[in-house]
């Protein structure tokens, strides 16, 4: 009986014949079109996958910007009772007054008790009230608590006559992340 041979290098079905054959024109420019077009691709993946990385940054950043530029200042009890009275009274905007009002807002009552008699005055005699805030000046601070003291402006036409009256008013503000407006009452 016979002794299986080894296979030999070079002989067979697996066996290389040589180098290989040199490509054609036709067939070197097809390959050089095609390494092109894989080269023109991964340029515009990278080039893309920049340019969204860009896009969100710029998305994140204009979103911190807004963020801070519309976030209420309420670093000082002064600035926060200013600004509430500013909200409230003068714009007569009961949202942006929010901003600056305590979570429990039921020691504003007389403000808002100032403010709906100054409003059925003018719609029962016709006139227009304006509010100023000539001053706010922080009276007492202890701990989380402060007192401020407001003189508030109220000024109007009648019968051709400016008439102007100063009401003083104290308000007291909390600091719960930031100070806000919790209770006012007049003085005089």
């Amino acid at each position: 009986m016979e002794r299986p041979q080894p296979p030999q290098p070079g002989v067979g079905p697996d066996a290389t014949v040589g180098p290989p054959a040199p490509l054609s024109p036709a067939e070197r420019q097809r390959d050089a079109r095609a390494r092109r077009r894989r080269a023109t691709r991964q340029f515009m993946v990278v080039g893309l996958c920049f340019a969204a990385l860009l896009a969100l940054g710029g998305v994140a950043v204009g979103f911190l910007f807004y963020d801070r530029a519309t976030r209420p200042d309420l670093s000082t009890p002064e600035h926060v009772t200013r600004k509430y009275l500013e909200a409230y009274l003068v714009d007569r905007d009961d949202y942006s007054a929010r901003q600056y009002q305590c979570t429990d807002d039921s020691g504003l009552a007389e403000i808002r008790a100032l403010r709906s008699d100054i409003d059925n005055r003018e719609r029962k005699y016709g006139v227009r009230f304006s509010y100023s805030v000539d001053s706010a000046t922080k009276m007492q601070e202890s701990g989380p608590d402060a007192q401020v003291a407001v003189d508030l402006v109220l000024s109007t036409v009648l019968q051709g006559q400016p008439k102007r009256e100063v009401e003083h008013w104290h308000f007291n503000t909390h600091n719960e992340g930031g100070w806000r407006v919790c209770r006012a009452h007049e003085t005089d």
